[in-house]
């Protein structure tokens, strides 16, 4: 596993012939988009398992807006520190010590930590449009990493901050783009961006959300007399409670190219799903499959139109591309999900790659009056 990783890493500092860097090289110091996330022995079986890696639409700028300025692109340069002539492999953003770095795309972390030159480095691979890429960010401190090798990540996610470690003369984020992998040829960053509809994130923005707002009509509250009472499920022979009918059918008018089912019988403790109040919906793919193109984008306009509208539908929370929104933690934004104890968040159809969940509120606990053995009357709940 070591050697599998060292050599990947070696790969993507060294590159092919035609644009070897050595392993001490020096590095310089210091762009709307569709709706959003593999190497051999460990890496080979990232690779030869892209369920791990579902494909990605959402490409994101790597810093912050408004927080940094170019001051090196990708190509044949004199190295200002050396005076080399040589190839720059990325392109370099200026920006203030600490400044947050975020993940290009969705992925999962195939290196972080030290590598010569680069100070620290972190190495994440995607699937996006079908390819493999890999994206490298550099030059932060050790303590500025915040992930660690074999860690999935979102587009926009906080995974380091802007250091001033390894070969350079001034705080910067150093940024590559190597299609293939981590042994592919390095390629400008800038068109790929462009290309791929990067979105500039603003400080604090919900990366979820960013270039992928929510279309569809006006929400209504539910007003009928009893929520909880169950009625056909239109989508199974099951029942489902008349919020969860409610709140089905609202989607359904607003996005006609989604799917959903919704009872389903679960072993064990009741689910949500044999309860009446959850439904799961795919938007042109095939459960087990995970979402890709028009199928990702509709899926997170249906997504957020859901979470923005929670309260007045009736919705506790949502799943979707391996996070997890709740109306009672709100303030926190997505969250990553873990699987709940249940499912493999790492699968396509446990991460929610393939499908989005939703849960109705549950009902108010009601008061009943019963009578004991001596007549008196009791309270049950």
């Amino acid at each position: 596993m070591r050697k599998a990783v060292l050599s990947g890493v070696l790969a993507f500092t060294l590159g092919p012939a035609a644009f070897l860097l050595a392993l001490g090289a020096l590095l310089n110091p210091a762009a709307q988009a569709s709706c959003l996330p593999t190497t051999s022995s460990a890496f080979g079986n990232v690779r030869n398992t892209p369920a791990l890696i579902p494909a990605t639409s959402h490409v994101v700028m790597p810093l912050p807006a408004g927080t940094w300025v170019k001051t090196s692109g990708f190509g044949i340069r004199v190295h200002p520190v050396t005076g080399e002539t040589k190839l720059h492999t990325g392109v370099d953003l200026a920006a203030p010590t600490g400044t947050h770095i975020l993940a290009a795309a969705d992925g999962r972390v195939v290196f972080a930590g030290a590598a010569s030159g680069y100070g620290n480095l972190i190495l994440i691979e995607h699937n996006v449009g079908g390819r493999t890429v890999t994206t490298g960010y550099a030059h932060m401190y050790a303590d500025g990493i915040h992930v660690e090798v074999g860690q999935s990540v979102t587009a926009g996610e906080y995974i380091a901050d802007v250091g001033v470690a390894g070969y350079l003369t001034g705080p910067h984020l150093h940024f590559e783009v190597r299609p293939g992998g981590t042994d592919g040829a390095p390629i400008d960053p800038e068109p790929w961006l462009a290309s791929h509809g990067a979105v500039d994130i603003e400080a604090g923005t919900d990366p979820a959300s960013a270039g992928c707002a929510a279309s569809g009509g006006q929400a209504s509250s539910f007003n009928g007399d009893d929520a909880g009472n169950l009625v056909d499920d239109p989508t199974t022979d099951g029942e489902i409670t008349e919020r969860t009918a409610h709140i089905l059918a609202q989607i359904r008018a607003n996005f006609p190219e989604s799917s959903w089912a919704c009872w389903s019988p679960r072993p064990g403790q009741p689910s949500e799903h044999s309860l009446g109040r959850a439904c799961d919906g795919t938007f042109g793919n095939a459960l087990g499959t995970a979402a890709t193109g028009h199928a990702l984008d509709y899926g997170w306009q249906v997504t957020n139109w859901v979470k923005d509208n929670a309260r007045t539908l009736g919705v506790e929370y949502v799943i979707w591309q391996g996070r997890i929104w709740s109306v009672a933690r709100a303030d926190e934004g997505w969250r990553k999900y873990d699987g709940g104890g249940m499912h493999d968040p790492n699968s396509v159809t446990g991460g929610h790659y393939d499908h989005l969940h939703w849960t109705a509120k549950p009902l108010p606990r009601k008061l009943h009056l019963t009578e004991d053995s001596y007549g008196r009357c009791k309270r049950e709940r």
